[in-house]
């Protein structure tokens, strides 16, 4: 057994999107091929209605809301699918040939915090089926371990595994440890992991990861150990196996090649997508409970 290093570290400013969006985002352009299969991960706090319907295309979306945040997001798409996602709850749409959805708090002025996490598909999985699937907050498996406590949201950990079976094999657990403890795990010789901490602060070796920066793991051993550095800890980790496949992104559509991209910019424009009314315009929206995992 052996432990791996730290790769690399880095702080994930704060970016304002208008007066009701902030995101801190983790992206290729920090750390490279260490995020495949995730695309990007936001962690954002949202006061309102931000975007309108709108479409995805090749991959999967992940919202998780942190189980602090005051208030949760109401969801909706073009499968007649319509979900309240409340503080602890997963939600996950599989856009695969193409969906249209729409997000939001499920009211103005408290801020919604939690992650919107994007999660590459194999190259053969690109067009499956799109479909979502909803995970209530109760239903989230947990374990607490010498003096960790875990999430498991995505996949599985240490035994337990979530509800939902993660696109591509990934995992996503949201941890908080108490001081002087420490969170390990076995993982693949392929396997790409990093993890951002929202409060406090950890160590891996020598290295000190603070609140608002995120770090990968190198590939130099089979085991993880993350131990809090100070006075306990808080921090979402992902993990997952890289695809190794050539990957185009042109906004909302993720394609193996310009065919397909072609394709999906194709099925948005000419409606194969479906219809969506904005929440905005109807008055007695309410959930459906659609998908929802029991």
């Amino acid at each position: 057994m052996a432990f791996r290093s730290i790769r690399s570290v880095a702080a994930i400013a704060p970016v304002r999107h208008g007066p009701r969006l902030i995101t801190r985002d983790i992206q290729s352009k920090d750390f490279g091929a260490d995020l495949n299969p995730f695309i990007v991960v936001s962690l954002y706090d949202m006061q309102g209605p931000t975007f309108p319907p709108h479409p995805h295309a090749g991959f999967s979306v992940a919202t998780y809301i942190l189980p602090e945040s005051p208030i949760g997001f109401i969801n909706q798409d073009s499968l007649g699918n319509r979900n309240r996602i409340a503080p602890g709850a997963l939600h996950l749409t599989v856009a695969g040939r193409g969906v249209l959805h729409e997000e939001q708090p499920e009211k103005s002025g408290p801020v919604a915090r939690g992650f919107q996490i994007w999660i590459d598909h194999p190259p053969d999985q690109r067009e499956r089926e799109p479909h979502a699937l909803h995970a209530r907050a109760e239903a989230m498996p947990t374990l607490a371990r010498d003096g960790a406590n875990v999430r498991v949201v995505l996949g599985a950990w240490d035994g337990l595994a979530a509800q939902i079976a993660a696109p591509s094999g990934v995992r996503v657990i949201d941890a908080s440890l108490s001081p002087g403890a420490t969170l390990t795990q076995n993982l693949a010789a392929d396997e790409n992991v990093f993890f951002i901490v929202l409060e406090g602060a950890v160590a891996v070796g020598d290295a000190v990861v603070s609140a608002g920066s995120a770090a990968t793991f190198a590939g130099d051993g089979d085991e993880i150990a993350i131990r809090v550095h100070d006075a306990g800890a808080r921090l979402t980790l992902f993990a997952g196996r890289p695809h190794n496949a050539k990957r185009l992104q042109h906004g909302p559509f993720v394609a193996n090649d310009d065919v397909q991209l072609r394709r999906f910019s194709h099925g948005f424009q000419t409606g194969a997508f479906g219809a969506l009314k904005p929440i905005a315009a109807q008055p007695d929206w309410a959930p459906n409970d659609g998908q929802v995992i029991p």
